[in-house]
C-alpha cells in the first residue's frame, strides 16, 4: 500500500556493505537510513563503502550518527568527529540526522551553534529518546538549540518513557518515528512482537505527529519485509476505522 509519509529502512539488512544494502533497499523503500554505527570505522570509509553512484539511487537519505561519539572527551572532540561524518556522507545530501543525546549536559546548545556555522540547520538533527537518556532530560536544550525529535517506540516501551509524550511542544518537533516490535536481549524484534498496548501507542504516535518519516528499524531482511506487510495491514485497518 501507499503510505502518506516517507518510509525508511536501515542500511544493514543484508550480510553485505552499505553500498550493496542501499542498492537493494532502494527498489522497495523511498528512503534509506545510513547507519553510522562506530565513529572511527565510519570516518575511515572509502569510495568502496560510499561510492558516488549512491547519489543516483531513486531514494532520499537520512543518517543515524554513531552510538559511540566521544562526548566524554569534551565537546570539541565530539564536534570534530561529527563534522567529519557530515563531510563523509555529504555526497547523498541527507535530509536528516538522528542523534542520541550526549552523555553530559550543556552539549546541545554549542552543537547547534557549530551546525549553523557549518550551514546546517539544527532542525535537521533529530534527537532520539534512548535507554538511560530520555528526551525529558534534555528537552530544554533541544528547544533552545532548535533541534527536532525522533521517537523510538521500542525505547518508550522498554524503558518506561511514556512521560516523553507529554513534553511541551513535542509533536511539532517530531520528524521521525522508529518502529519495531520490541527491544530486548540487545536486539530489535519484528513488529509482530508489538503487544496491544504498543499497537495503541503506535497508532497514537502516527496520529499526533504531523510531518515525519517512519523508519522500520529492523536489521534482518525477512523481519523487515514481514514487518512492512504487517504495518501495512494495521495502517489500512486504522484508516478504515476513521
Amino acid at each position: 500500500m501507499r503510505f502518506p509519509f516517507p518510509l525508511a529502512a536501515p542500511s544493514a539488512v543484508l550480510p553485505a556493505g552499505l553500498a550493496e544494502n542501499s542498492a537493494f533497499l532502494a527498489d522497495y523503500f523511498p528512503e534509506i537510513a545510513v547507519l553510522f554505527f562506530e565513529t572511527e570505522a565510519c570516518l575511515a570509509y572509502t569510495d568502496e563503502d560510499l561510492p558516488a553512484h549512491l547519489a543516483d539511487l531513486p531514494c532520499s537519505w537520512h543518517v543515524h550518527l554513531p552510538l559511540d561519539l566521544p562526548w566524554r572527551a569534551g565537546f570539541e572532540t565530539a564536534w570534530q568527529k561529527i563534522d567529519g561524518l557530515l563531510d563523509k556522507i555529504a555526497l547523498v545530501s541527507p535530509r536528516a540526522y538522528v542523534l542520541h543525546p550526549p552523555d553530559g549536559p550543556d552539549m546541545l546548545p554549542p552543537l547547534a551553534e557549530r551546525l549553523r556555522d557549518k550551514g546546517v540547520d539544527p532542525a535537521l538533527f533529530l534527537i532520539e529518546n534512548v535507554g538511560g537518556r530520555s528526551l525529558t532530560e534534555v528537552w530544554d536544550e533541544v528547544v533552545e538549540g532548535g533541534f527536532s525529535a525522533c521517537l523510538d517506540i521500542g525505547h518508550i516501551q522498554a524503558y518506561d518513557q511514556r512521560d516523553v509524550l507529554q513534553l511541551p511542544g513535542l509533536w511539532e518537533r517530531v520528524r521521525m518515528l522508529h518502529i519495531y516490535g520490541a527491544e530486548r536481549d540487545r536486539r530489535h524484534w519484528p513488529l509482530n512482537e508489538l503487544d496491544p498496548v504498543g499497537q495503541v501507542l503506535l497508532r497514537t504516535m502516527l496520529e499526533r505527529a504531523t510531518d515525519f518519516t517512519v523508519t522500520l528499524e529492523l536489521f534482518r531482511r525477512t523481519e523487515l519485509f514481514d514487518s512492512l506487510d504487517l504495518f501495512g495491514q494495521w495502517f489500512a485497518g486504522w484508516q478504515e476505522e476513521k
